[in-house]
């Protein structure tokens, strides 16, 4: 389980990669923005910036979000600056108002251009104060690197009249200057990300003005601000990195005691086996061996488990397989064949068998993949779970000790309480901070199957069958150990096949048996032709174990309709009152 979610997070980690690697990437560099604030109400902009793409672009624009009677015009000296192909400016509009362009003759990739632009009815006029509130720099852009902003409005003016800057989420903190007689701001910036905007909230005397407003409204833009300004704080404290401590500590905490608990509970008993035996360790039927590598219930091995048992069964005289062509495999039942020495969950497969057979008790491939994909789901996870219980009943309780059980239960809760904390404070959290809780909420409950998986330990004595069972896997796969084996190994060598499917490496197994055989001096055809079950009498063709082995392939494609059902089911804050902002970038 562990190994199948570290590799879906590799997986999904390497796509994101690779999307990120393969998406275009553009830059605004230098900007420079400089605002004239005339006493008429209208202002005007000039903005050079020049635009970086890792491939090429044709158009550099900006989209001015425009509200009410707001409007914009851009004025004579925009567009492309310095060496380059011929190029245009012009407007046009865009989802938020009015987008303005500098479009290239060829593609290229980087230029600097040059929007010159005058806005008219940005300007919000109150008896005792003027307010100029607007977001020079669009909320969506592309990461600039390096940025200039001044602001002059028509004179001098004294205090309460002052000048506000919104970062929104930024963690930079801007270099703010406001000149002595407040008529002049500059803001820099080294770095600004994507979706971060820059905002200027100005209050200005109404004595500068042509145009001033009938009602008073100092006070309450004054309140406005500091709320705008607590949204901001806000806002940023969401998005600090500092923030990625707290999951880091859980981890800590959490991976220490979970190490410190396989030390004292965790860590297998040490036991000693023969690390090549040539006979399994027990007389086990061989779905129960499928369910011996692990330490809980796996449905993952109910496949191999159910499969085994068909070949085990008809290994002892049930039925025999029947081998087709283009990869077919039927299956012959002895319904006359008593059924008192079957265990239960033996014949709970015997009876699958039956029912999908017809009344002379063939089961072909087509009938058996009909019938499976209506009743095999409901029949294989009880089945798997059925097996897993007999084989506990029969050593005496569950395999591992009661003691690393409890153990890995609280570790487990632990680790997933601790997931909440992170996971919670990703709901309040912004960008980069939201992303580090995520993955840290993650990797604790990674740890939390960690707790379950690594911290239970098996039984002394049950850790010495595994041990074996282990071995005797070893040896059914290892050249060469079997070309030495005793001649009772080859005779068995199909008792055996029904372990290694069980094992998972029945496959590996008649590959290997095919080479030691004959070092052995046993010979091949006549192995193959006394496992009568496996449809060798039935076709002349089936004579070495190379021919077998492609009958058993269609054969295990063919049960693999038995039970694949079942495997198949296994910056709103921060200001934004004013107007402007919108977007930029290049295409």
């Amino acid at each position: 389980m562990i190994r199948r979610a570290t590799a879906l997070a590799l997986s999904l980690l390497l796509a994101a990669a690779l999307a990120s690697a393969t998406a275009q990437s553009y830059e605004w560099r230098d900007v420079v923005q400089e605002v004239q604030i005339r006493s008429d109400g209208s202002v005007i902009v000039n903005d050079t910036r020049t635009l970086w793409t890792d491939e090429d672009f044709g158009e550099a624009f900006i989209c001015v979000r425009l509200a009410g009677d707001q409007s914009i015009t851009m004025l004579e000296g925009s567009g492309a600056l310095g060496s380059g192909p011929a190029a245009r400016a012009f407007t046009q509009p865009c989802a938020l108002g009015t987008e303005l362009v500098v479009r290239n003759d060829r593609r290229i990739s980087e230029r600097r251009v040059r929007f010159v632009y005058r806005l008219e009815g940005a300007i919000d006029y109150y008896s005792d104060v003027v307010q100029w509130y607007w977001k020079i720099l669009e909320d969506d852009h592309p990461v600039v690197r390096g940025y200039h902003l001044t602001v002059d409005i028509p004179g001098p003016m004294a205090e309460p009249y002052d000048a506000y800057v919104h970062r929104f989420g930024n963690l930079e903190e801007p270099r703010v200057e406001l000149s002595q007689d407040r008529s002049s701001l500059t803001v820099q910036f080294d770095r600004i990300p994507g979706d971060d905007a820059v905002e200027i909230r100005y209050l200005m005397d109404p004595a500068l003005f042509e145009r001033r407003g009938t009602q008073p409204g100092f006070e309450n833009l004054l309140l406005d601000e500091a709320e705008v300004q607590g949204l901001e704080t806000s806002l940023m404290n969401r998005r600090r990195p500092e923030w990625a401590l707290l999951p880091l500590a859980l981890l800590g905490l959490v991976g220490v005691g979970i190490t410190r608990q396989y030390r004292r509970v965790g860590r297998e008993p040490d036991v000693q086996v023969m690390k090549y035996p040539f006979e399994p360790p027990a007389d086990l039927p061989p779905a129960a061996v499928a369910h011996f590598q692990d330490q809980s219930f796996n449905a993952g091995r109910t496949g191999p488990a159910f499969h085994a048992t068909i070949m085990d069964l008809m290994r002892r005289g049930y039925g025999e397989f029947q081998p087709r062509r283009r990869n077919k495999v039927d299956i012959k039942l002895d319904m006359s064949e008593p059924t008192a020495q079957l265990l239960p969950f033996e014949l709970d497969v015997l009876r699958y068998l039956q029912r999908a057979a017809s009344a002379d008790g063939l089961v072909t491939h087509e009938r058996l993949k009909s019938y499976s994909q209506s009743n095999a789901s409901s029949f294989m996870a009880p089945w798997g779970r059925k097996v897993r219980k007999w084989l506990e009943r029969q050593r005496g309780g569950e395999l591992t000790t009661a003691e690393s059980r409890g153990v890995a239960r609280r570790w487990a809760g632990y680790a997933f309480l601790a997931a909440l904390v992170p996971a919670a404070g990703a709901f309040f959290l912004e960008k980069d901070a939201m992303v580090m809780m995520i993955v840290g909420a993650g990797a604790l409950m990674v740890c939390a199957l960690v707790a379950l998986v690594s911290l239970p330990s098996w039984r002394p004595e049950i850790a010495q069958e595994v041990a074996e069972w282990n071995g005797f896997k070893r040896t059914l796969t290892d050249y060469t150990r079997m070309k030495d084996a005793p001649l009772d190994f080859f005779k068995l060598w199909d008792v055996y096949y029904a372990y290694a499917a069980a094992l998972g490496v029945a496959e590996k197994y008649l590959r290997t048996l095919e080479r030691a055989a004959p070092v052995a001096g046993v010979d091949e055809s006549t192995m193959v032709r006394s496992a009568t079950w496996l449809g060798a009498s039935n076709a002349a063709s089936l004579n070495s174990f190379s021919s077998l082995s492609r009958s058993i392939t269609s054969l295990s494609s063919s049960l693999s309709a038995a039970s694949g059902s079942a495997s198949s089911g296994g910056s709103s804050a921060g200001g934004g009152g004013g107007g402007g902002g919108g977007s930029s970038g290049g295409r």
